[in-house]
C-alpha cells in the first residue's frame, strides 16, 4: 500500500505541473477518460506533446488573415511613399521661403525676364543681357530649391567663382565632354550619371597636334592621366577614373526582354534585369529582321530608305500600332536618316491625317547619339552597308561602334525592326557587330523564348506549388507556373479575361525559409510597382485545411475579376498563335505603298489597304495580332516568292519574306540639379 501511495503522490505532482499548460490533457489523465483509462500508455508522451505544440502553433498562424495583412502592407507602403514625397517637397520649399528675401525674389523675376529678352541670342544686346543674367543668378539661385538646365545655359549664366550649389547632378554624362567640368566646379557635391558603354564624345574636327600642345602646357605634371584629356573624353570617364565608387543600376523598365537581351549580352554580361514582360505589348514578334537588296552609295542605301519609309506609312495606318511612337536610327552617318525622313514626310504630304499622325507619334530620324537618353515604341534600324564584290566588309567591332550598337538596339520599347542588305555569313566577318545584331534579330524572331529563357528543371519548384496548380487547373482556371517577369519569376500566375492576372506565391518554410522573407518582399515590392497583385498561400495553412485555403484564394481571385474559363495551355491546347501574321500584314501594305509611290501599282494588282487610318473614335479596333482571314490579301509564307522582285505565277511582284534563322548619404534640402543633354 505504501509503495502505491508513493506512485499516487508522484502522479498528483506531475498532474499539477501539467494542468497549467495542458489542462484538458491533465483532466483526461486524472479521470482516466478515453485512451487514458487503460493499464498501458496510449503512446509516446513526448511525441504527443510535440505534436500538440506544433498543432497549436499552426492554428495560431491560421487565425491570421494573410490577404488582410497584404492589403494593410500595401496601404502603408503607399502612404509612406506619399508622405515622404510631401515631406521632401514641403521641407525644401519651407527652407527656401524662410531664407528667401525680397531681394532674392526680385532677382529671380529679373533673371526670368532677362532670359526671355535674350531670345535666340542673336540680337545686338545679347552679350550684355547674358552678363546681366549671370549677375542676377548669383542672387536668384537661393530663391529656388532645384535648378534644371542644359550645359550650354550653365556655361552662359553661371559664374562658378560667385555661384555655388550644394549638389550637382549631371545626367547623360557619358555624352558630355570635358566642358562639363565647368558645372562641376560650381558645386560642393557631384553626382555623375552616365554609362561608359553608351555613345561618348567623338571629338570630330579637333586638331590633334594642338590638343597635345595644350596637354603638355597646362595639364602635364598637374593632373593624373593628362594625355587622355582630349575631345573624346567624357565627363563620366573622368568621374570613373578620379573618384570610383560607382553604383550600377540594373533594373530595366523600357524594353521588353527580347529587345534588351542584345545589349545585355553585348555590354553588361547579363547583369541587366528587365522588368517588363513580353506580353505587355500586342506587337509580336518584338524583334523583326528584314533583308532587302540594297546598295549603299555615299552613306545612303536607297532601297533600305524606301523600305523603311513604306513600313512607317504602313504601321501609321495599322490599328495594332495605334498611338505607338516611331523612330528611325541610321547606323552609318546622318545622310540615311535624313533621306528616310525626307521620304516619309514627302509621302505623307498629300494626306493631312498621316501628317498629324507623324507629329502625334513623335516621329524622329537620327543617329545613335541623337537617340541616347530617348526612346520610341517602335524603332527601325538601318544598317546602310551593302555587299562588296571583293569579299567581306572590314571588321567593325571597336568600342566606338559597340557603344553605338548598344544605344541603337535599346531605344525601342515594344518592337525593333532591323533592316539590312547584307548576308551575315558571307559579307561580314566573325565578331562583326553588324553580324552579331543580324543573327540576334533572327534568333529573337524565330525563337524568342530562347533569347530570354531562364533555365529550370521543371515548371514548378516544389510539390506544394504543383498541388496548388493542380487544384486551380481542376477548378477551370488558366495557370502558368514559374512565370517570368523580366528578370524575376512568379510561382504561379492565374490569368483571366481582359488581361486580368494575379500572382500567387506559395510560402513554405522548406522552399521559402524565414531568412528569405526580406528578399521575397523586395521582389514583391518591385513587381507591385509594375501593377501585379499578389495572393500568398502558406504551406502550413494549405496542408492543414486545403478546402478552406483554396476557397479563400478563389474569393480573392473573384475580387480581382478572375474567374474560371478553361485549362491552361499545356494539355493539348498549347499551340500559340504564330507571331508572323502582324508582320505579314505590315510588309504587304508596305509593298503596296512602295509600288504606288513608284507608279507601278499594276505590278501588284488592285490590293486595297486592309486597315484604314484610325479615326480615334471610341470604337477601338482589336489590336491583337491574329491569323489572316480566308480570302484576305495577306500572303502566307508558303505562297511568297523567296527574293525581292521575284515573280509569282501571276506575274505580280511580292515583297521579300522576313529572313528566317538558318544559320548615399542624406542630402541637404537645397538640391541643385543640372541636366546635360544634346539634341
Amino acid at each position: 500500500m505504501w509503495a502505491k501511495h508513493v506512485h499516487l503522490v508522484r502522479r498528483n505532482e506531475l498532474l499539477q505541473r501539467l494542468t497549467p499548460v495542458a489542462p484538458g490533457w491533465a483532466d483526461a489523465i486524472r479521470t482516466r477518460s478515453g485512451v487514458h483509462g487503460g493499464d498501458e500508455l496510449p503512446g509516446d508522451p513526448l511525441n504527443a506533446w510535440l505534436w500538440r505544440q506544433l498543432r497549436d502553433e499552426l492554428v495560431r498562424r491560421a487565425e491570421v488573415d494573410v490577404q488582410e495583412l497584404q492589403r494593410r502592407l500595401e496601404e502603408q507602403m503607399q502612404r509612406l511613399r506619399q508622405v515622404t514625397e510631401e515631406f521632401v517637397y514641403h521641407r525644401a520649399w519651407a527652407y527656401r521661403i524662410e531664407k528667401t528675401t525680397q531681394e532674392h525674389r526680385q532677382a529671380l523675376v529679373g533673371w526670368l525676364n532677362t532670359i526671355r529678352r535674350i531670345g535666340k541670342g542673336t540680337g545686338r544686346s545679347a552679350a550684355r543681357l547674358r552678363e546681366e543674367a549671370a549677375r542676377l543668378l548669383v542672387k536668384a539661385r537661393d530663391a529656388v530649391p532645384v535648378w534644371i538646365m542644359p550645359l550650354g545655359r550653365v556655361a552662359e549664366h553661371i559664374d562658378p567663382g560667385r555661384t555655388r550649389f550644394d549638389v550637382l547632378i549631371v545626367d547623360e554624362a557619358s555624352q558630355c565632354d570635358i566642358l562639363g567640368l565647368l558645372a562641376v566646379f560650381a558645386a560642393r557635391q557631384v553626382i555623375v550619371v552616365g554609362d561608359h558603354e553608351q555613345v561618348s564624345p567623338e571629338g570630330v574636327g579637333q586638331e590633334l597636334a594642338r590638343l597635345e600642345h595644350l596637354q603638355r602646357e597646362f595639364l602635364q605634371g598637374h593632373i593624373p592621366n593628362a594625355h587622355l584629356y582630349d575631345g573624346r573624353r567624357s565627363l563620366y570617364d573622368i568621374a570613373r577614373e578620379s573618384f570610383g565608387g560607382g553604383l550600377m543600376l540594373t533594373e530595366h523598365f523600357r524594353c521588353v526582354p527580347e529587345i534588351i537581351a542584345f545589349s545585355n549580352r553585348l555590354c553588361y554580361q547579363g547583369r541587366i534585369r528587365p522588368l517588363r514582360e513580353s506580353n505587355s505589348t500586342p506587337l509580336k514578334p518584338a524583334v523583326v529582321p528584314y533583308r532587302v537588296k540594297g546598295t549603299a552609295h555615299e552613306k545612303v542605301n536607297e532601297e533600305e530608305a524606301e523600305t523603311i519609309a513604306a513600313l512607317i506609312l504602313a504601321i501609321l495606318q495599322h490599328p495594332a500600332y495605334d498611338g505607338k511612337t516611331i523612330g528611325v536610327i541610321s547606323m552609318v552617318g546622318d545622310e540615311q536618316a535624313k533621306q528616310i525622313e525626307r521620304l516619309v514626310r514627302t509621302w505623307c504630304r498629300d494626306n493631312p491625317k498621316l501628317e498629324r499622325e507623324l507629329e502625334e507619334r513623335k516621329f524622329l530620324c537620327g543617329n545613335p547619339a541623337q537617340f541616347q537618353g530617348d526612346e520610341r515604341d517602335v524603332v527601325f534600324l538601318s544598317l546602310v552597308d551593302s555587299p562588296r564584290p571583293d569579299g567581306p566588309l572590314p571588321l567593325r567591332n571597336d568600342d566606338r561602334f559597340k557603344q553605338r550598337f548598344n544605344v541603337a538596339a535599346s531605344r525601342a520599347r515594344d518592337q525593333l525592326w532591323v533592316v539590312y542588305s547584307l548576308d551575315p555569313t558571307s559579307d561580314l566577318k566573325e565578331g562583326d557587330l553588324r553580324r552579331d545584331l543580324i543573327e540576334f534579330a533572327k534568333q529573337a524572331y524565330d525563337n524568342p523564348e530562347d533569347v530570354i529563357a531562364i533555365p529550370e528543371a521543371e515548371r514548378t519548384e516544389s510539390p506544394f506549388e504543383r498541388e496548388v496548380l493542380e487544384w486551380l487547373v481542376h477548378k477551370g482556371y488558366r495557370v502558368r507556373a514559374q512565370y517570368p517577369v523580366g528578370a524575376y519569376r512568379i510561382d504561379l500566375v492565374v490569368e483571366g479575361e481582359a488581361h486580368c492576372r494575379a500572382a500567387i506565391e506559395c510560402d513554405g518554410d522548406r522552399y521559402h525559409p524565414i531568412e528569405k522573407i526580406p528578399e521575397d518582399l523586395d521582389r514583391q515590392a518591385v513587381l507591385e510597382r509594375l501593377g501585379w497583385r499578389f495572393i500568398r498561400i502558406r504551406g502550413s495553412e494549405f496542408y492543414r485545411d486545403r478546402e478552406g485555403t483554396m476557397r479563400r484564394v478563389e474569393r480573392e481571385l473573384d475580387r480581382l475579376g478572375i474567374r474560371p474559363r478553361g485549362r491552361f495551355a499545356g494539355e493539348g491546347d498549347n499551340k500559340e498563335v504564330s507571331p508572323q501574321p502582324l508582320v505579314e500584314e505590315v510588309l504587304r501594305e508596305a509593298e503596296r505603298i512602295k509600288a504606288e509611290r513608284s507608279g507601278d501599282r499594276e505590278s501588284v494588282g488592285p490590293v486595297p489597304s486592309r486597315y484604314a487610318l484610325s479615326s480615334r473614335s471610341d470604337d477601338k479596333p482589336d489590336t491583337r495580332s491574329s491569323p489572316p482571314s480566308p480570302g484576305s490579301t495577306v500572303l502566307r509564307w508558303a505562297e511568297r516568292p523567296r527574293e525581292l522582285g521575284a515573280q509569282s505565277s501571276t506575274g505580280a511582284t511580292s515583297p521579300p519574306p522576313t529572313e528566317r534563322l538558318s544559320e548615399p548619404q542624406p542630402l541637404h534640402p537645397i538640391v541643385r540639379i543640372f541636366r546635360h543633354g544634346r539634341r
